[in-house]
């Protein structure tokens, strides 16, 4: 038995126009299934004005690898006095970042950053949407002296 003749059987066939419009909704909803959702990775901004417990300046990621597509960095400084901020790029490897060591930071402008969550206050957070590739990426503190304390991690993008 065929389809047509199995829904003349139930009393399911529609009308042309109707039956158009219900295959056009089933098409949008396999779509809208499909789309890959946005994920978010939340970066912990920190140093020993943080608490006890923390030594030194790090970025504590909740995960270090998401999927490839659109990646949503909600950066939380957790700092009781001091400004952080966090910048993206394409992992060098093993290639040094240009340090400016007379104002101890990486020269921005020789470098190719993929966006930033900039000079966040203590307590204070902030986003930032991309859509990246698979690969790994450098997420990094640019505050004076901040990167030269080791406050930079690695996040890993997959297929």
């Amino acid at each position: 038995m065929n389809l047509r003749g199995k829904q003349a059987a139930i009393g399911t066939t529609l009308p042309g126009p109707l039956m158009a419009l219900a295959g056009a909704l089933v098409l949008l909803a396999g779509f809208a299934h499909a789309a890959p959702a946005s994920e978010t990775v939340t970066a912990l901004l920190q140093d020993s004005s943080t608490g006890p417990s923390v030594s030194r300046m790090g970025i504590v990621l909740d995960r270090h690898t998401v999927k490839a597509g659109e990646i949503t960095l909600k950066a939380i400084n957790r700092s009781k006095t001091l400004v952080h901020e966090v910048l993206v790029l394409r992992d060098p490897d093993k290639t040094p970042l240009p340090y400016n060591s007379k104002n101890a930071e990486v020269d921005e402008r020789k470098i190719r950053s993929l966006g930033e969550v900039g000079d966040l206050p203590p307590g204070r957070s902030g986003t930032l949407s991309l859509v990246l590739t698979p690969g790994q990426y450098l997420l990094f503190c640019n505050e004076p002296g901040h990167y030269a304390d080791g406050m930079k991690t690695t996040l890993v993008v997959t297929p």
